[in-house]
Order: C-alpha cells, then structure tokens, then sequence
C-alpha cells in the first residue's frame, strides 16, 4: 500500500472519529473538523489512484 493511500485511510479514520466525539459530547465544531479530515484523506485516496 502506498504511503499517500495509507494516510488517506487514516484521514479518513480520523474523521469518523472525530464525528463520533461530536455525538458523544454534543460539540458541534467537531462535525467540520472531521468533514474537513474526510475531505483531505478522499483527496489523497483520489491522488494515489491517479499515480
């Protein structure tokens, strides 16, 4: 596995968990930081399968 798709998945990682700590403690500023984090590691899955 590359490393960009690696840290893609773990973006991606981060963000699920960052929408579960939104739910779980009521704090609505996590949902964007883990849009955000969800965006970033769909952009680097999308650059690993382009090169």
């Amino acid at each position: 596995m590359s490393g960009a798709k690696r840290s893609g998945y773990l973006f991606m990682a981060a963000g699920c968990a960052f929408f579960l700590a939104a739910y779980l403690g009521a704090q609505v500023a996590f949902y964007g930081i883990a849009a955000a984090f969800i965006a970033i590691g769909a952009s680097r899955m999308a650059r690993a399968r382009r090169h």
